[in-house]
This record gives C-alpha cells, sequence and structure tokens, in this order.
C-alpha cells in the first residue's frame, strides 16, 4: 500500500507526497502435465531425532556413522517423513534439539572473509523515513551512468502527487533531473547523509532519486541500494 513521505525540493520547500512500490504482475496459475492445477504443500523433510546432529551423537566416530548408514537409513523417519503438515507454529530450536523459550539478541559483525569482528546487544533502531520529517535535496547530483556501474540496486519506489499542488512541485523536481540527466542522491539527516530506514530495524539504503519527463506527465523513482561496488 502507498505511504506519505515529505520530501524537499532545490528551493528548499517540502511536501508530503506519496510512496508506493510498483506494480505486482498479473497473477499466474501452474498446472501439471495432465492440465490439472498444481498448488503448493508443505511436507515433512527431517524430524528430530534423525537429523545431523543425532546422528552423529549416536554413531561418535565417523566409521560407524558411514556403517550405520550403508546398513540401513538412520536418517530417515520412514513413518513421518513425506507426510503433508497443517498448521502449526514456528519456534526456535537450541543446539541439543530443545526448544528455545527465550533468547539473548545479539549484532555480529563480521568481516568480508567472515570472520567475527565485533559482537554487542543488539540495540533497535528506528526508522528514519516518515511523513513528518522532510527528506532534505542534498544537491549531490551524480550521473546516471556513474551510479548504475558503482551501485547495486535492491529495490526502487515511485513518488507520487497526491493533489494539484504536489504534482507542479514533483513535476519541477522531476524536470530538474531530467534535463541534467543526473540523478540525486539521497539520505536522511539535517545534511543528507544518513541512510534511508523505512521501518524499525530496517535496512539502511542509499538513495537515488532519478526523474524522467514526457510531455506534461512526469516519472520520478527512488532507487534504494545497500551495495557499492568496489
Amino acid at each position: 500500500m502507498p505511504r506519505f513521505v515529505a520530501v524537499t525540493d532545490d528551493q528548499h520547500r517540502d511536501a508530503q507526497v506519496q510512496m508506493e512500490g510498483p506494480k505486482h504482475s498479473v497473477n499466474r496459475s501452474y498446472v501439471g502435465p495432465d492440465g490439472l492445477p498444481v498448488r503448493p504443500t508443505r511436507l515433512i523433510k527431517a524430524t528430530e531425532g534423525h537429523d545431523h546432529g543425532a546422528l552423529v551423537r549416536r554413531f561418535p566416530e565417523p566409521e560407524d556413522l558411514a556403517q550405520a548408514l550403508v546398513a540401513g537409513d538412520p536418517e530417515i523417519d520412514l513413518e513421518n517423513v513425506g507426510r503433508r503438515v497443517g498448521t502449526g507454529n514456528q519456534v526456535w530450536i537450541k543446539d541439543n534439539g530443545g526448544v528455545l523459550y527465550s533468547a539473548r539478541v545479539l549484532k555480529v559483525v563480521t568481516d568480508p572473509s567472515g570472520e567475527e569482528v565485533s559482537r554487542d546487544d543488539f540495540v533497535d533502531v528506528e526508522a528514519s523515513v516518515d511523513e513528518n520529517t522532510p527528506i532534505p535535496w542534498t544537491g549531490r547530483l551524480l550521473p546516471t551512468a556513474a551510479v548504475v556501474h558503482r551501485f547495486a540496486f535492491r529495490r526502487k519506489v515511485q513518488l507520487r502527487h497526491i493533489n494539484g499542488l504536489t504534482f507542479d512541485f514533483l513535476r519541477s523536481m522531476a524536470k530538474t533531473l531530467h534535463d541534467q540527466d543526473k540523478v540525486l542522491f539521497l539520505g536522511t539527516g539535517d545534511k543528507g547523509s544518513e541512510p534511508l530506514i523505512f521501518q524499525r530495524n530496517g535496512r539502511p539504503f542509499r538513495g537515488f532519486l532519478e526523474g524522467r519527463i514526457k510531455g506534461d506527465a512526469f516519472l520520478l523513482v527512488l532507487h534504494l541500494s545497500d551495495l557499492e561496488l568496489k
């Protein structure tokens, strides 16, 4: 569903506009070789006591485990594997197979090689994008081709007008970007240097605003990236 956000133009005026994702494609249905409809279902893949950890505890020596696998099928619960799963609740499991009823949430940071760098208590991060705090016009106009080759984009959203005044407001922004064939770097904070976070504990993004003009119509697309190519 569309939501309201506040944005600022190059004349330091701000307004509330709508932000919405691209429209979804038409729903498709799937059929099997016989022409009958196919419907997804959930099946039991493994059960407690037959996973790898349980087998290692039963057969500590690799040779014993290999022999058990050759002699039988201790990794398969023949009574339950393949049965359909009804309604159920997701639970977290401890290393010993027991149900985890409480946990300490941590923030673990790793380097590019996967080595752990730090481990701290997780702190909630509030959203930085809302309908009351305008996203500033940073003035950082970047060539479109350079941005496409430098950043990997994960999402895009469209900024839409909600009345005649915001139509002219957004169209003016789109024309500025269209005429210069550049995109505007967007962020939050006083100087626009902070990331765009759309919900609590959400993924932080860099924003790049693209404008297109065709006759009286306009298009403003905010491209979102969380990865810089180096």
